[in-house]
């Protein structure tokens, strides 16, 4: 019975009927056209997305990996039925597929849904361009262990006053297993390094304060059980405030 309800919790916690939702794509700029891909994708952006009411979206620059120097456009809605409002005869569909389109490859598309419940937002977080993202794929059987660690983070993160901005983001569509991003921001690698330092250690402390001795160093090795061959991956992403709405 204990179990059942545990994961009755935790689906709570993974699921919501009402959650902000991102449609990711990714977009590689062809050889020798980034500078009309980023004018241009920057004028449509201020043109057609940075007016109350408008679509918002958020562009970012890949830092590393296997699509370094490619872009991930964010569409952020309220909610999946936005997608329904998309129009294929739209003056901001024309200005694009004229303007921005011929300058890039599209790879692949991705609906990711954010949880709120485990996601921090601190009240006096600043504005920040840098995100180190963690990609995690894990395993059916490690539903429990992961999402238990992730609400633990949270509760840890608020009640220690971590000051920076921790987003968790599950995939809803276009992938194959159980993704799920968990994204830091950080002002630049400075801000980083800063972060990793005391606010993290601090964290750490009030999660074995929370939970138990060296719960946290338990729990972190059961996400790692959890996973899938190759499950986590690192990535740095930039915000690129001009190519994003800002409204």
């Amino acid at each position: 019975m204990k179990k059942i309800t545990l994961i009755t919790v935790l689906t709570l916690f993974v699921t919501s009927l009402s959650a902000q939702v991102g449609q990711a794509r990714l977009l590689k700029v062809n050889d020798g056209q980034m500078e009309k891909f980023t004018t241009n994708i920057s004028k449509k952006t201020q043109m057609y997305n940075n007016s109350e009411g408008s679509d918002t979206y958020y562009t970012f620059q890949i830092l590393s990996g296997p699509n370094t120097n490619d872009f991930i456009r964010v569409r952020w809605m309220e909610s999946i039925a936005e997608l329904d409002s998309n129009s294929t005869d739209s003056e901001e569909l024309k200005y694009w597929n004229k303007n921005v389109a011929p300058y890039y490859t599209e790879g692949t598309s991705r609906i990711w849904t954010r949880n709120s419940n485990l996601s921090h937002t601190p009240e006096n977080a600043s504005g920040t361009d840098l995100r180190r993202v963690i990609y995690y794929n894990y395993k059916d059987s490690g539903e429990q262990d992961f999402w238990r660690f992730r609400q633990r983070v949270k509760k840890a993160m608020t009640e220690s006053g971590y000051g920076s901005a921790m987003n968790v983001l599950w995939c809803s569509s276009g992938c194959s297993g159980n993704w799920v991003q968990v994204r830091f921001h950080h002002d630049g690698y400075v801000g980083q390094e800063a972060d990793y330092g005391d606010p993290l250690q601090a964290m750490i402390t009030k999660y074995d304060e929370l939970y138990g001795s060296d719960a946290y160093e338990q729990d972190s090795n059961s996400v790692d059980n959890s996973l899938m061959p190759e499950g986590r991956r690192i990535r740095h992403l930039k915000l690129i405030p001009e190519m994003s709405s800002m409204n």
